[in-house]
Order: C-alpha cells, then sequence, then structure tokens
C-alpha cells in the first residue's frame, strides 16, 4: 500500500508558502511559482501536498536528468517500424496537462530547457520539430520550482518568468519546532491515523480552492485597479509588463479565495508581495 502523501495543512507556519500555493491553485495564469529556501524547509513536502487540490488531482515532476525527449516528446520508433508512420511519442509537457509541473532544485536543470518550459506554460502550447517531425501541441500546466539559494540563482530574465515568488523563513519559535517534530512523528508512526487526524482540514481547503475557480471567471477588474497595478510595477521599478499582468491575475486569484467577484486595492497589494519582489530593481 502506497504511503499517503504529509497534508498540505499539517505543515506548521509557512503561511506566505501556502498562500502563494494556494492563489496558484486557482487561477494558473498567474505564471507558476518559484518557491526559495535552505535544505531542510521541506519545500518539496510542501508542493507534493498540494497533489490533490490540482484540477486533475495530481502533479508531474521533472526530474533533473530528464532528456529533451523526455520532457518535450520525440518520435515514436515502435510505431514508426510497426507501421511506417511517424508520429509522437508525448512528453511530460503534455501529461501534465491541468496540474503543476514540479522542478526540484530548478536552478539547477539546464537553463535552455527551463527557459523553454517556462515560456511552453505562458504560451499554452509548444512546437516540436525533430526527427522529420513537426507537431504543435497545446498544453496546460502551472510551473512550480523550489530552490536552496545557497545553490545558485537565475539570471534576471528567468527569474522575470515566474509569475510568483515566495521565500520560506527557518522556523525559529521554539514552540513551532517542537509542534513540527511532533508532527513528523506522529506521521512516520501511522501516516495512514495521521492523515485521517487532518482530513476535515484538507477537506475544508479543498472547498475553498473548488469555490474560488468556479467565481475566478466572473470576478471584474476595475479600470482603477488596473491604473492602481500599473502604479505599483512602476513605483517597483519593474522592467517590461509582466508584472502588471501577473499582479492582476494573482489579484483575481485573490478576490475569488475571498468570495468576492471584483478585485480591490488590497487584493493587488497582496499579490505584489509575491509578483514584484523578485522584479525589483534600482531606478536608473
Amino acid at each position: 500500500m502506497d504511503t499517503p502523501r504529509y497534508p498540505l495543512t499539517a505543515v506548521v507556519g509557512q503561511e506566505h508558502a501556502k498562500r502563494a500555493l494556494a492563489i496558484a491553485l486557482v487561477n494558473p495564469r498567474t505564471g507558476g511559482l518559484l518557491i526559495s529556501g535552505v535544505r531542510g524547509m521541506a519545500k518539496s513536502v510542501l508542493v507534493r501536498a498540494a497533489a490533490p487540490f490540482t484540477q486533475s488531482g495530481r502533479i508531474t515532476e521533472l526530474p533533473l536528468g530528464a532528456s529533451e525527449d523526455m520532457i518535450f516528446g520525440t518520435i515514436d520508433m515502435e510505431t514508426a517500424l510497426q507501421k511506417g508512420e511517424r508520429c509522437l511519442r508525448h512528453g511530460l509537457l503534455y501529461r501534465a496537462c491541468d496540474t503543476f509541473l514540479y522542478m526540484d532544485e530548478v536552478n539547477l536543470l539546464r537553463e535552455d530547457i527551463l527557459s523553454t518550459v517556462l515560456k511552453c506554460a505562458g504560451e499554452g502550447f509548444f512546437r516540436l520539430e525533430r526527427d522529420g517531425l513537426s507537431f504543435i501541441e497545446e498544453v496546460s500546466y502551472t510551473p512550480v520550482g523550489t530552490m536552496d539559494p545557497d545553490e545558485g540563482t537565475f539570471r534576471p530574465a528567468l527569474l522575470d518568468a515566474f509569475g510568483m515568488f515566495v521565500s520560506m523563513e527557518n522556523v525559529t519559535d521554539p514552540v513551532q519546532r517542537g509542534e513540527i517534530t511532533a508532527r513528523v512523528l506522529s506521521y512516520e508512526r501511522d501516516p495512514m491515523a495521521f492523515c485521517a487526524s487532518c482530513a476535515a482540514q484538507e477537506e475544508a481547503f479543498s472547498a475553498m480552492i473548488c469555490r474560488a475557480r468556479v467565481l475566478l471567471p466572473r470576478v471584474e477588474v476595475p479600470s482603477a485597479i488596473l491604473h492602481f497595478a500599473a502604479a505599483c510595477a512602476a513605483r517597483a521599478h519593474c522592467v517590461g509588463n509582466h508584472a502588471e499582468i501577473y499582479l492582476i491575475e494573482a489579484a483575481r486569484a485573490i478576490a475569488a479565495l475571498a468570495g468576492r467577484a471584483f478585485v480591490m486595492p488590497v487584493d493587488v497589494e497582496e499579490a505584489a508581495e509575491f509578483v514584484l519582489v523578485h522584479r525589483m530593481s534600482r531606478p536608473q
């Protein structure tokens, strides 16, 4: 029997990271999420715990050593040899439909592969031209990466390709650290019983995400809010227009999570905590 995943709602603290995940779960148009934190912060645990709340109820993981064929697809040699037909063997991007495409240690991933993965997520399709094949496939995944900043960072252009960013802070409060230890030990002793004890909280979180997804298409953005978002991006000296677009999409998700069909300035201000931090630059 497979061991159940550690429940998302059982993670102690890290409310900022959990909030960013909720926004990404509600609105894939927020451009994905990059989570930074030193080793031992349970970054992977947190992302994998979000699997039941994606639209497909799972996540797809992109291994560090994955080849281009594995990620983007390639010619199906078995069909080609048996039937003489050229057809595509789907890759990870295609199989990640309506879910998170999770990249652990994303800063160690080949830069050209990461750039393409992020670009395809934003465009909603990818073009494969290889071995005499020419295919265009629609894709619908949300890129989510985790990284240890001590192991290297990104060029600004790659960092800008992630819609949202959050930094997980080390827990220093002795009470919280004790609670983390107690919960982990309880989970390791009896995973089924531990997950059962969190079932009500997990169901409540799932219901909140589902309600927000249903409401999201009706969430309106007044023109005044568009101007406010642009002003926020300008004050942060953000280059290009990614900031405003992702800021509005994150604010729409926040409004939907609050049960509102309109965006308020407070939604934009909260969204800015995730969207503008990694895009800020010094004035020229």
